[in-house]
Order: structure tokens, then C-alpha cells, then sequence
């Protein structure tokens, strides 16, 4: 195996984690998504929530509704900041997964480079080779054209 099939090995081993690290990024930005959206709504239900009984304590309230309002209110709070606990969370996940996909970008970059480095040398060497072969060519014909009296290889007709 070449050099060169070995590093288009490597490349589509590389591409293809690449791919699974975009796959899970956008899982994991879904996750964070519907985390926030959750913390949003949490939050969003809680204030309606306390304006909606506001208003009924300026009606009437006892105590035993006040309290009940009161733990209801703490469990709520409990949620909401374990929800963001979560938010939190999704967005730490996403944040790597972000790092792990462009630790995988360059790699992939990289191996490019490598391969796109290996077919310039090769190709400089085919041309290096190919000049090689013409420069001898010439010589060639440079010399056995001093046995035509000083008249040119090309004048001479073929060989």
C-alpha cells in the first residue's frame, strides 16, 4: 500500500468521526435547546403564576391558602433552578462536543494537507524525472551529431 492510499485511509477515518462529531454537536444543541425552552416556560409559568394569586390575595386570602401558595411557590423555585441546573448542563455538553468537532476539523485539514503535499512531491518528481530523461535525450543526440560534420541532429533526418 502507498503512502498516499494510507493517507486517504486516514482521511476517511478522519472525515467519518468528523461527521459523528457534527452528529452528536447537533444532538447535543437540540438537548440545550429543549432545555432552555423548558427553563423559559418554567419560568414564564411561574411569574404568570404568582400574578394570578397576587391578585387573588388582594381579594381575599387565609392563611392556610397563603401557606399553601407559599410552598407551592418554593417547589416551583426548586424546579426552576434545577432546570437551569440542566441548561447549564446541555450547554457545558454542547460546548465540548463544539471542541471535539473542530479538534476533528483540523485533523481532517491536516491529512489534506499531507495528501495534497504527497501528490506535489510526486508530481515534482515525475517532473524533475521527465526533465531528466529529456536533458539525457539531448545530450544524446548532441553527441552523435558531431559525427554528422557539424550539421544539426535535426537536420541529419531520422535516426
Amino acid at each position: 500500500m502507498s503512502g498516499v492510499q494510507a493517507l486517504l485511509m486516514v482521511l476517511e477515518s478522519a472525515e467519518k468521526e468528523r461527521d459523528e462529531a457534527i452528529t452528536a454537536l447537533e444532538t447535543s444543541r437540540k438537548a440545550y435547546d429543549a432545555a432552555r425552552q423548558q427553563a423559559q416556560s418554567l419560568s414564564d409559568w411561574r411569574r404568570d403564576y404568582e400574578q394570578r394569586w397576587q391578585a387573588q390575595f388582594r381579594q381575599s386570602g387565609g392563611m392556610e391558602i397563603l401557606r399553601c401558595y407559599q410552598d407551592f411557590m418554593a417547589r416551583l423555585a426548586e424546579a426552576v433552578s434545577e432546570q437551569d441546573r440542566r441548561v447549564a448542563m446541555a450547554r457545558a455538553q454542547m460546548d465540548r462536543m463544539q471542541g471535539q468537532l473542530i479538534e476533528r476539523e483540523r485533523r481532517v485539514a491536516a491529512v489534506s494537507q499531507l495528501i495534497d503535499r504527497r501528490h506535489a512531491d510526486a508530481q515534482q518528481r515525475a517532473s524533475r524525472q521527465e526533465q531528466k530523461a529529456t536533458d539525457e535525450m539531448a545530450a544524446r543526440l548532441t553527441r552523435g551529431g558531431a559525427g554528422l560534420g557539424g550539421m544539426s541532429p535535426l537536420a541529419a533526418g531520422p535516426l
